[in-house]
């Protein structure tokens, strides 16, 4: 009998034990790598709403870009890539599952005392090759352009976007470079004849947006693509979806999710 008893409670102990660690091993978050203009600013807050649903908290592990997040995803170190630009050949040719989440543009930033109205995409490219290396030969203060940007060897989405769509494979002229974007646009704002390009993102105290060739980036022309550097925000699975990371992209192209993405860039589908 004691013997019986013995074995009775071990099973009971090893099953309380078990029982103890699958929730731990259930919470187990979502791994996210890519694209800080995702991870910074819309990833955060749909992780808590997703918890909120009783999902799983996406946890931003790997700050790296889009290339090499999306890199991180395929060779299996991450549940989940951001990309801040469209899947480029090759990476569509290993057959990810992928879902667009909304609409980003890339905006040109200069210090709020700078006068020059606006810019071309030819002027763009002309001040971040060294063409153009001083502000009054676009009508602006005779002083030299301070070029300021991310590093440029990182991988980032948005700096692969204005490599395609604005230097044209042209190299960079040298520039004032930072690790992270919010660097970047401090670096703007406290030096009146520096010129940056970055996600554009709503509230940013202390620099202001020039339009590219007439048109302001406002939300109907990001999303028809009228104003010239529009790009989509895409979240990427290493094949179809299931379970949790399934749950996760619902959520986030639910009305709720839409919403929480219209905070920081233009949703997929307009809130009615």
């Amino acid at each position: 009998m004691k013997a019986r008893a013995w074995v009775l409670g071990m099973a009971l102990l090893l099953g309380g034990s078990l029982s103890c660690q699958r929730p731990a091993e259930a919470a187990k978050p979502l791994v996210y790598a890519g694209s800080g203009s995702i991870s910074d600013t819309v990833l955060p807050p749909l992780s808590e709403g997703f918890v909120r649903r009783g999902g799983l908290p996406v946890e931003a592990k790997h700050y790296v870009g889009s290339s090499e997040g999306f890199k991180l995803l395929m060779e299996g170190h991450a549940d989940l890539s951001g990309l801040a630009r469209s899947l480029k050949s090759t990476e569509k040719a290993q057959h990810p599952y992928y879902v667009i989440i909304g609409y980003a543009a890339l905006a040109a930033y200069v210090h709020p005392d700078n006068p020059v109205p606006a810019l071309s995409r030819s002027q763009l490219k002309a001040f971040f090759t060294g063409q153009v290396k001083n502000w009054k030969e676009v009508g602006g203060p005779d002083a030299p352009v301070e070029l300021v940007t991310v590093e440029l060897s990182t991988g980032s989405g948005t700096t692969d976007f204005f490599r395609d769509a604005v230097m044209e494979g042209a190299p960079f002229a040298p520039t004032q470079a930072f690790k992270h974007p919010r660097e970047v646009l401090s670096f703007v704002a406290a030096h009146p004849h520096a010129l940056s390009f970055g996600t554009l993102a709503p509230g940013v105290q202390g620099v202001r947006v020039v339009p590219l060739e007439g048109v302001a980036p406002e939300p109907a022309a990001i999303r028809t693509a009228d104003y010239p550097l529009s790009r989509p925000l895409v979240l990427a699975t290493r094949g179809v979806p299931e379970g949790p990371l399934k749950a996760f992209l619902d959520y986030v192209m639910s009305p709720e999710g839409q919403a929480i993405v219209a905070r920081s860039f233009v949703p997929v589908r307009e809130a009615r």
